[in-house]
């Protein structure tokens, strides 16, 4: 007892920082899941294909075994006129007018 009476204010911190950790993460994995991009499939469209465009610096693999997941896919065969879903990518200057900004 006399332990959390002389460190309890110490235990405190440490518990608010680690709850606090916890609920950033839990809303990063949240937003990081729902983020993506509807495609219409267009003739001649491959998921390798889309990988390659869409993909930026993932492996093409990786990021075709998170589209099927995204949209319930059992095979990587893919159809003229339906719709994907897509993993969103950030890009690393999301706003034109930073560029602007930055060549003044």
């Amino acid at each position: 007892m006399t332990f959390i009476q002389k460190y309890g204010f110490i235990l405190l911190i440490i518990f608010l920082c680690t709850a606090f950790t916890l609920v950033g993460v839990m809303k990063e994995v949240k937003s990081a899941s729902t983020s993506f991009v509807e495609v219409t499939i267009t003739e001649g469209d491959t998921l390798w294909g889309l990988a390659k465009d869409y993909s930026s610096d993932e492996h093409s693999e990786k990021w075709i075994a998170k589209v099927m997941e995204m949209n319930g896919m059992q095979s990587t065969m893919i159809k003229s006129g339906e719709i994907l879903k897509l993993p969103k990518v950030d890009s690393a200057i999301p706003d034109p007018m930073m560029t602007e900004l930055a060549g003044d």
